[in-house]
């Protein structure tokens, strides 16, 4: 399977937060965003979440029409 993992990375070489999302997953959300927090525990975005929309407007820049 191919994955992208995410996780933070300590001096020491350790990793905690660690969350894989498949690249599937990825390409399937309709703006290919590369946030772990973007993508649901079954691996679906959350590009249709009325809540995420508004978040991504707000912090992100999009705007309503690109949804």
């Amino acid at each position: 399977m191919n994955e992208i993992r995410f996780s933070t990375l300590h001096r020491d070489g350790s990793e905690s937060n660690v969350r894989a999302i498949k690249q599937s997953d990825i390409s399937a959300c309709p703006h290919i965003i590369m946030l772990p927090g973007h993508y649901r525990d079954d691996g679906s975005c959350k590009c249709n979440d009325p809540q995420e929309q508004a978040k991504m407007i707000r912090e992100w820049g999009y705007s309503k029409s690109d949804f």
